[in-house]
């Protein structure tokens, strides 16, 4: 009796240590593209043309990756050229052609500029979460961010926003309570 005892025990640790570990379910990874030619752009960059699209809306939690389809290394650094907060939030480095780099989840939400340290008139911003919900209001555009009544905003990469650790300690809860329960009657209940 014992064994199964300590399997159900080992088992719900399996569970929690699972749980622990596991990245949020519905974080989403929203790609920008350095266009090819960006580096010849010479300041005269558009929405296509640099980074593309060169604004772009996430929601908290979720990251952005950006791909250098140039022939040239190209930078993503937070901030603007001339602050003193230059790559504060986030910092490539030199992204060589053909590769990517992956930003840290924005977990807050706010409008934060970037640029390429290399060629700094390429420019852009990325809006995360009730900024974002605000800045696209009513109007389908190149992020497709689309509002539909019942006060239910929709982004482009259609995320769903996550339950927290809360849902998490709620789950392993119930799992030990089950265990718990029946270990002590030696079965489930019989409905």
């Amino acid at each position: 009796m014992k064994s199964k005892q300590i399997g159900a025990l080992f088992g719900v640790l399996a569970l929690v240590a699972i749980i622990a570990v596991a990245q949020p379910a519905y974080a989403a990874s929203v790609p920008v593209t350095i266009s090819s030619g960006a580096a010849n752009t010479k300041g005269e960059c558009s929405d296509t043309n640099c980074f593309n699209p060169q604004d772009v809306n996430v929601n908290v939690g979720d990251t952005v990756t950006w791909t250098n389809s140039d022939t040239v290394g190209h930078t993503a650094t937070s901030g603007k050229p001339a602050d003193n907060q230059t790559g504060t939030v986030f910092d490539s480095s030199l992204i060589a052609a053909g590769k990517s780099y992956t930003s840290p989840a924005f977990n807050t939400a706010g409008t934060y500029d970037y640029f390429c340290q290399v060629h700094p008139w390429m420019t852009g911003e990325v809006v995360v979460g009730a900024a974002a919900s605000q800045s696209s209001s009513g109007s389908t555009g190149m992020s497709g961010n689309t509002t539909m009544s019942g006060n239910m905003t929709m982004s482009g990469n259609q995320t769903v926003p996550e339950f927290g650790p809360v849902a998490s300690l709620v789950l392993v809860f119930a799992i030990v309570s089950v265990v718990v329960f029946t270990s002590k009657t030696r079965g489930f209940l019989k409905l």
